[in-house]
């Protein structure tokens, strides 16, 4: 997979979970919540996760100071965050649960979170578009 595809396939990522936070969407952190119980189902994102790092990284794994090696950093901790959440689905469901009841706890840190990640979300769009 390109270096431009991984981007634009994080950036939809941002987006899809960043914009139900934006709006205040309680079904959506309640869905989130329920989503990282189940250990079978986090097992399987987690080997779709790591299929789409491993096929970026097949093409160009080093790590270089533009924005292609942005592109390939990130591609490497998906690759590690993909690896915890299929050998460790627990662990890592309970340390992203502490993340979120930090980072979620009120309305206003719940919309800049999304912000955030909408934003990101046109970073990492805007990375795949030049990059192609």
């Amino acid at each position: 997979m390109s270096l431009s595809s991984f981007a634009l396939i994080l950036g939809v990522f941002c987006y899809v979970f960043g914009f139900p936070l934006v709006f205040s969407d309680e079904k959506h952190l309640a869905w989130r919540r329920k989503f990282l119980k189940d250990e079978n189902i986090l097992r399987l994102v987690a080997v779709g996760v790591i299929s789409v790092a491993v096929t970026t990284l097949r093409r160009q794994y080093q790590v270089s100071p533009d924005g292609e090696g942005a592109v390939v950093l990130i591609a490497w901790i998906v690759l590690i965050k993909g690896l915890v959440m299929a050998w460790w689905p627990a662990t890592f469901a309970k340390y992203r649960e502490i993340m979120e009841d930090s980072l979620l706890d009120s309305q206003a840190m719940q919309m800049f979170t999304g912000f955030v990640m909408v934003l990101l979300g046109a970073f990492f769009t805007y990375l795949g578009l030049i990059l192609a």
